[in-house]
């Protein structure tokens, strides 16, 4: 999930805010980040296929791989990624600015056919599906063109990276509202009540995520109002302030993608009582 965010904001934020004709340097990141979804995805692909068919050694594992390629859906979703994804880092190299950007898009969102919702029929199960669709896109748009937007704000001349800095403000409002109501969604249906936070391992994860998410805001409101104001006004210091706080929210950034990855393991709270009482 890092590697697809990442992949996905790095080409957004050079087909968008990134001055045309220059890349500063993003292009070994983009270069990166699919290398190590490829990797990743390789080793969860092994992992998840000798679960899935009970293997008790390598000749199992090698057996089942083409059937959890060509009869899951989690073989068919994970191939789609990996493709969407190679297609846009092509044409990232081949000079195209929009497309590569949109095949990392769909990239990023066809991992919520691997979420609660994707494994839910019916109307819930839809509502579910596009929620997670839209987090998970707002959180690649913004968390994911953290290192990028890092990297350009490094290199640019101080004026540039200062109208950088505004320019990403008004994308990050946007994902940061769009995550919050796609968020208020998914809590409604897969958690359900405010108690129901402290009273399950998905509920405290959820706890730990809102939390991550609302110290993230805080940062980018002072990035906002603080840093690229200054930053605008000549101040060398505000570069370094800047920097740091874009750092720390990647680290932060990561943090909230290891709840999200550690949720997908957990049954939540809604879904749980309504198992029980079918």
């Amino acid at each position: 999930m890092a590697a697809s965010f990442s992949l996905f904001g790095t080409l957004g934020l050079s087909a968008v805010l990134l001055p045309p004709g220059r890349t500063h340097g993003i292009s070994p990141l983009a270069w990166g980040s699919f290398l190590v979804l490829i990797l990743a995805g390789a080793t969860w692909f092994v992992l998840q296929a000798a679960d899935m068919s009970g293997a008790q050694d390598w000749t199992d594992v090698w057996t089942a791989l083409p059937i959890v390629a060509g009869s899951t859906r989690f073989g068919t979703l994970l191939i789609g990624r990996v493709a969407a994804a190679a297609l846009a880092i092509l044409l990232f190299q081949c000079g195209f600015k929009r497309f590569p950007a949109l095949a990392a898009g769909a990239a990023v969102a066809a991992e919520a056919g691997l979420d609660h919702g994707g494994a839910m029929a019916g109307t819930v199960g839809n509502i579910l599906l596009v929620s997670a669709v839209i987090h998970l896109l707002c959180g690649g748009a913004w968390l994911g063109a953290l290192p990028a937007l890092r990297l350009a704000l490094a290199r640019l001349p101080m004026s540039e990276a200062a109208r950088l800095a505004a320019r990403f403000s008004p994308v990050g409002i946007a994902c940061v509202a769009g995550m919050i109501v796609s968020a208020v969604v998914q809590f409604i249906y897969l958690v359900g009540s405010p108690a129901a936070l402290f009273q399950s391992a998905y509920g405290l994860t959820v706890a730990f995520k809102i939390l991550l998410l609302s110290f993230l805001v805080a940062l980018a409101a002072v990035n906002r109002y603080r840093f690229t104001p200054q930053l605008a006004a000549g101040q060398q210091v505000a570069r370094a302030r800047l920097l740091r706080s874009v750092s720390v929210e990647i680290a932060l950034g990561l943090l909230a993608l290891l709840a999200a990855g550690w949720l997908l393991q957990l049954t939540p709270p809604a879904m749980a009582l309504m198992l029980n009482n079918p």
